[in-house]
């Protein structure tokens, strides 16, 4: 998921989209640092059940631990009418890390929040911003007073991996993004609130 690649970057506009609705969440559901994505994904009402529930039932789950490409899934979500909202499955099997399942249930909750219908090298390039930027804000590791990638992964309670994803990120975003845009004073203000206790 959270991979460092030479795959081209999204148009700005779907990183403002991303950004400027991540930022929404942030406010509407009143998040915190760290922010936790199971509890996300229930004050969405959506549901979150993880591989191992049906493995320990001796199901088999080759199907549901590969893709159309056949290779290892991390995460799957789909709308469900039987219980009216979506459902997110994690692989905690193939997993080692609890900040990995985090990710990849934020990353589902971009999938869905975005629209997506669909598999595609785009729609899981906006998932992996839509989680990573949810999970580590721009602007946020600088108020945290992050110095490192390491205090990132420490503060943010993220994967060493997505950690250092974002801190490139973050010292891009604080070096040259300009003008602070209208949702990034927003979330600022939001986390100022938080961080004077009140």
């Amino acid at each position: 998921m959270e991979k460092h690649d030479n795959r081209p970057a999204l148009p700005k506009k779907i990183y403002d989209q991303i950004e400027e609705d991540v930022v929404k969440l942030h406010i509407k559901l009143e998040l915190s640092v760290p922010v936790n994505p199971s509890e996300v994904a229930k004050r969405l009402g959506y549901i979150v059940h993880k591989f191992s529930e049906i493995y320990s039932e001796g199901n088999n789950l080759i199907e549901l631990r590969t893709g159309n490409d056949g290779n290892r899934r991390d995460g799957l979500s789909y709308y469900d009418p039987d219980v009216q909202t979506y459902v997110i499955w994690v692989n905690d099997i193939d997993s080692i890390y609890e900040e990995h399942d985090g990710f990849t249930i934020m990353h589902e909750i971009g999938h869905i929040r975005m629209g997506h219908r669909g598999d595609s090298q785009l729609a899981e390039m906006v998932a992996n911003y839509y989680a990573a930027y949810a999970l580590v804000p721009s602007p946020l590791p600088s108020m945290y007073k992050c110095s490192s990638f390491v205090d990132i992964a420490d503060v943010f309670e993220v994967s060493a991996d997505c950690a250092y994803n974002c801190g490139r990120r973050c010292m891009n975003w604080a070096m040259y993004s300009g003008a602070i845009k209208p949702y990034e004073k927003v979330l600022i203000d939001y986390y100022k609130k938080i961080l004077k206790g009140g």
